[in-house]
């Protein structure tokens, strides 16, 4: 694995010789990337990872090239439905209102 320019100053970027890209927070090995992706592996497999949790609130947080998506927020996976009327998406979107009618 090698490090290389990161489009993000905050981020540091490597790439694996098998062609994955990592992103992890500046100066740790966390995965991080508020940004997108924090793994793109070789297949064309995307995660996205925030302070190292696999979590995503404005769509799926694993995406495959076939299209299978997994929506996962704060390490839980979700299914669709629980995964839209989740509290912290509905916050995310500045959509609180409707928490009542969960």
């Amino acid at each position: 694995m090698f490090k290389v320019k990161s489009e993000y100053d905050d981020l540091d970027k490597y790439q694996h010789s098998d062609g994955d890209i990592l992103y992890y927070k500046k100066d740790t090995h966390i995965y991080h990337n508020p940004y997108g992706p924090a793994i793109i592996d070789k297949y064309g497999i995307k995660e996205y990872w925030v302070e190292d949790n696999l979590h995503r609130l404005d769509g799926p947080a694993i995406i495959y090239p076939d299209g299978q998506e997994i929506y996962v927020i704060n390490n839980k996976q979700l299914n669709k439905e629980e995964f839209e009327k989740h509290p912290e998406r509905l916050k995310f979107l500045n959509k609180e209102y409707l928490l009542c009618l969960r």
